[in-house]
């Protein structure tokens, strides 16, 4: 059982109307600031100290996390938390959005389980019209939920299908010390081994997925940047948009790689 966090709004009049904005924009924490008030909400619940919605959207905007005219770019919240010591990753980067039977929403309720806390991006539906995150926790055997924008009961305890059908990408947040889990010993089999394992080697892609690279290849990269053969993520604190040069390539993604160079000069 989870102990429950901290409870944080984005719409608290203490701040709602204040600035969360950055250069061309006039958006604010209350109609923009989800992000990071469930960061603060489980940062305040693991450190104690008082770390509020308005603390952590200046903290996005002063490293450059902040999207012009959207919300917060996903790299937003393992730095964050981060700098409170905190163990913080993104458990898949496979959209689930209308996906309730994705292994992902399994591992996400395996790690509500072992004590540690999520944050949801939900999609449009129940929690949101656009996009939406939320706090996840365990407690009595039942997903609860922390919304940073609404205490409606349908969206703090919202039925469980329409949930996994609504949930898009989760981040997993280390509570096991403060959830009182992390003496607990559990007999190692051979499904524990798989799930550890996954999650080892997602936190190792984690690493991987930035745009570090060495100058020998520059101007291969230069030549599949410019021909659109690779497309790049969410910009990182430097604006500059993320190629993950270093993580690994599947079959699929090389299959992709060959027929966009193949259409860009005629092959296909």
């Amino acid at each position: 059982m989870n102990k429950k966090p901290v409870v944080y709004m984005q719409t608290d009049p203490r701040w709602k109307d204040k600035p969360y904005q950055v250069k061309g924009e006039t958006a604010t924490i209350g109609g923009s600031g989800c992000g990071p008030s469930c960061a603060a909400m489980l940062i305040e619940t693991l450190t104690g100290q008082t770390f509020t919605p308005e603390d952590a959207c200046k903290w996005s905007v002063d490293h450059g996390y902040k999207a012009l005219n959207a919300g917060t770019y996903y790299g937003y919240f393992a730095p964050q938390f981060a700098a409170f010591g905190i163990k913080c990753w993104q458990l898949s980067w496979t959209n689930t959005y209308h996906k309730p039977r994705s292994k992902v929403h399994d591992q996400a309720l395996e790690y509500l389980k072992q004590g540690y806390y999520l944050i949801a991006l939900m999609k449009k539906g129940n929690w949101t019209g656009g996009g939406h995150f939320i706090v996840v926790w365990w407690a009595d055997g039942k997903i609860r939920i922390n919304d940073p924008a609404s205490t409606r009961d349908k969206r703090l305890n919202g039925d469980v299908e329409t949930f996994r059908s609504e949930a898009a990408y989760y981040w997993v947040v280390d509570a096991r010390a403060h959830n009182g889990m992390t003496d607990k010993e559990e007999d190692m089999d051979q499904e524990k081994f798989n799930q550890m394992f996954a999650t080892a080697m997602q936190q190792y892609r984690q690493e991987l997925r930035d745009n570090d690279c060495g100058d020998w290849s520059r101007a291969a990269r230069q030549f599949a940047v410019n021909n659109k053969i690779f497309a790049g993520g969410d910009p990182g604190p430097d604006g500059q948009p993320n190629y993950m040069w270093e993580d690994l390539l599947t079959r699929e993604q090389a299959a992709q790689l060959l027929y966009a160079f193949a259409q860009r000069f005629g092959l296909a």
